[in-house]
């Protein structure tokens, strides 16, 4: 008769290869991490496949100690480099021989369904964007010179499963892209709020925390699709009636441009730009609001992140996620996309009524509660187990 331990040793894990480009800040990397610190580790067998080095990652700390990180790196952005790299991807693949990957953002998406069709290997592709949109930009409209729209149609197709962060992606790739509606399933992103309600608590060095103006607050990265060029005009009207000050964090391909912005509107003592910060939850928790000004989104853990703080928030009603975080304005102010008057009229409100503000504070803690990391990642699971691989019996 067979020991516990000897039943244990009978029943193999499920090799999971995680793929995304990098650990960069940014949302698909956080929700990366969590599912990598949260997985239950006694049924799968997880490595995470990198295209950038990660040593000097915010999120490196928040890995597993005994993850395995596997890093592909290329020396230059030409196209002969990518080819290599991705020649490279597939040959890691082969070499690790997992059950099924999981990867995020569309770019890698299209990397590993070309490796899982290549050595017949389960793929779930996850989408955090809404893709009729981002195939639209000069960085995400293209892959090796190539349209990424027909290669997401194509490829698409063969994914075992598609995870998409919110209800509005999941009808865009439905839609915009032809996909079945059964294989494309929505997870929301997690929110960590054990991990964010520490991380909050940690000192924030900034000047306008010193004095009693009010703050407002916004992070992403520094591109058009945040749409901080907005903002910053919507904010030089909010302080002809409130002296309020604005924190926008994060990096970017504009950070020259909303610089130059920033100097024509003469807010220069108003506004700070202080780039990627490694905890941006105490800087929320000492804000009075945030905003998110963006053109379009997926599931924005910006958002999610600034009401597990407790922070009332203000958002544009873009595609997707917004709405269905802010339960059709029920948790926050929505105002229409590229509209800096409404913008400007909201925050004013905002920092004028300090009950609605302490209103929206205890509605959006209380709604992100239902994005607790460990019920999404037991979705994701759910899912993967749901795909029949051989080791589901021995669970079972």
């Amino acid at each position: 008769m067979l020991s516990v331990v000897d039943s244990q040793k009978k029943s193999p894990k499920i090799k999971i290869l995680f793929f995304i480009s990098s650990l960069a800040g940014g949302g698909a990397e956080r929700v990366m991490v969590d599912i990598l610190r949260y997985i239950d580790r006694s049924r799968f067998d997880p490595l995470l496949v990198l295209l950038y080095p990660h040593a000097d990652s915010p999120y490196r700390q928040y890995l597993p100690e005994d993850l395995r990180v596997v890093v592909i790196a290329r020396k230059t952005d030409g196209v002969p480099a990518k080819l290599m790299q991705l020649a490279r991807f597939m040959k890691a693949v082969r070499q690790e021989k997992p059950d099924v990957m999981v990867s995020m953002l569309t770019h890698n998406n299209i990397m590993a369904l070309l490796a899982g069709i290549f050595f017949r290997i389960k793929v779930i592709p996850c989408e955090h964007n809404t893709l009729s949109e981002v195939v639209k930009t000069a960085e995400g409209g293209r892959m090796l010179g190539l349209p990424v729209a027909p290669m997401v149609k194509l490829l698409y197709r063969f994914a075992d499963k598609i995870v998409a962060v919110s209800e509005g992606i999941r009808t865009d790739l439905i839609g915009a892209f032809g996909l079945e509606p059964d294989k494309v399933m929505t997870i929301p992103n997690p929110v960590d709020l054990n991990r964010i309600g520490h991380l909050s608590l940690d000192s924030a060095e900034h000047p306008f925390f010193r004095d009693q103006n009010p703050v407002v607050i916004a992070m992403g990265r520094l591109t058009e699709q945040k749409g901080f060029d907005i903002l910053l005009k919507a904010f030089s009207r909010v302080i002809a009636a409130e002296d309020a000050r604005l924190i926008i964090m994060g990096e970017g391909s504009q950070r020259e441009y909303l610089g130059n912005i920033i100097g024509e509107l003469g807010i220069t003592d108003k506004v700070s730009l202080p780039g990627f910060e490694k905890n941006p939850y105490a800087f929320l928790a000492r804000s009075n609001l945030f905003v998110l000004s963006s053109r379009f989104e997926g599931m924005p853990m910006a958002l999610l992140e600034a009401m597990a703080c407790g922070l009332p928030v203000i958002a544009t009603d873009c595609r997707s996620g917004p709405r269905e975080i802010l339960e059709n304005g029920q948790c926050g102010v929505l105002v229409p996309v590229n509209d800096e008057a409404a913008l400007a009229e909201a925050m004013t409100g905002l920092l004028k009524d300090k009950r609605l503000r302490t209103e929206l504070s205890e509605g959006g803690k209380g709604r992100v509660k239902e994005f607790f990391v460990k019920e999404i990642v037991r979705q994701y699971e759910e899912i993967i187990f749901g795909l029949g691989l051989p080791q589901n019996e021995k669970w079972n």
